[in-house]
């Protein structure tokens, strides 16, 4: 049975449209695979804690011991473990919501989620697949300060997933453009992508 985690960092909660996009996505691939095993976080909810110097110290001790199966680690491990990931997170400050960024912190540790050794980083996570959704209100696509998509292709390249799905819905605040038809052709390609995983 294949583990999928889905993260939820869908910021504006109910009215997300964001969350469109990854219930979609949860409810194709549910659909396709009912033997596959779905456990959703979701991120807003969880008490994270971004790392200062306190925490920073204590993490590396237990990492100088080996001691991953200690608590602080249980998020990097769950996460390690997943046979493919799905995220939703709306762009935000040019990137992503703060609360994913300390979800990744915590769960980026060095023999949990990556290694090192003569020839470099490497991932440990088993994941096959992530598939990042987002809504933009404006328009970014192809600019240079989107830095939500690339930031999780690189987090994919750090942690070992072997594959990088991308579906966004650009310009839903602008007042111009049909932003229910541009939610339309998200899901659509979210169905797209989810028929290839």
């Amino acid at each position: 049975m294949k583990k999928i985690l889905v993260l939820d960092a869908c910021v504006r909660r109910e009215e997300s449209r964001t969350r469109r996009l990854m219930d979609r996505a949860v409810e194709i691939l549910s659909g396709l695979h009912p033997d596959w095993e779905f456990e959703t976080l979701t991120l807003m909810d969880l008490d994270l804690k971004y790392l200062n110097t306190e925490s920073l110290k204590a993490r590396d001790a237990l990492l100088a011991e080996k001691k991953y199966d200690d608590p602080f680690f249980d998020l990097g491990r769950q996460f390690a473990r997943a046979d493919g990931v799905i995220v939703g997170a709306p762009f935000w400050d040019l990137s992503v919501p703060a609360v994913l960024k300390v979800y990744i912190e915590n769960i980026s540790a060095d023999g949990v989620t990556f290694d090192s050794g003569s020839a470099g980083l490497y991932g440990l996570c088993k994941g096959q697949w992530m598939l990042f959704l987002t809504t933009r209100g404006g328009l970014w696509e192809g600019g240079d300060m989107e830095m939500g998509g690339p930031y999780m292709e690189a987090l994919c390249k750090f942690f070992g997933i072997d594959h990088y799905y991308h579906v966004y819905a650009d310009g839903v605040d602008v007042a111009k453009l049909d932003a229910e038809k541009i939610m339309e052709e998200a899901l659509e390609r979210v169905a797209c992508v989810c028929r290839e995983l």
